[in-house]
């Protein structure tokens, strides 16, 4: 299988992506979608989104958040289904 990945430029440094994934992670971040998330008020935010986001900003990282122990989905965005998943 052959990978394709694009190189660009990202707050001043050179960085890579997985093709087509570029500028995707507000989609796919559970952050974005989290009621526990507020990036403009670092003091009240997810001590958990705080942290990753200093990891980010020291490493140059862009971490989309797929799996999450403090996820609270926000009521009426876009509707919701919980599903569980059991593991046998």
């Amino acid at each position: 299988m052959v990978k394709h990945y694009a190189k660009f430029e990202h707050h001043g440094k050179t960085v890579f992506s997985t093709y087509g994934l570029k500028g995707k992670h507000r989609k796919y971040c559970l952050c974005f979608q989290c009621s526990k998330f507020k990036p403009d008020k670092r003091d009240e935010n997810c001590s958990i989104a705080n942290d990753v986001y200093k990891m980010c900003v020291a490493h140059d990282l862009t971490t989309p958040i797929f799996e999450c122990p403090e996820f609270d989905p926000i009521p009426g965005k876009d509707g919701f289904v919980i599903w569980t998943i059991e593991n046998k």
